[in-house]
């Protein structure tokens, strides 16, 4: 994100620990920028897919 001048990432993955999140959290603090956690059920939901897009 930083190399390619993005402002919004997405961190792909089955679940996350509340120690990444507070990561996500603490980066978007630092460096301004949002890293969006989703989980493969979300991706596969077609409700949610939709929004994404």
């Amino acid at each position: 994100m930083m190399r390619t001048r993005r402002k919004k990432g997405f961190f792909v993955g089955f679940d996350f620990s509340s120690d990444a999140l507070t990561e996500m959290s603490q980066f978007f603090k630092r460096e301004h920028l949002v890293i969006v956690p989703l989980t493969v059920r979300e991706i596969l939901d077609e409700t949610i897919a939709q929004r994404l897009a």
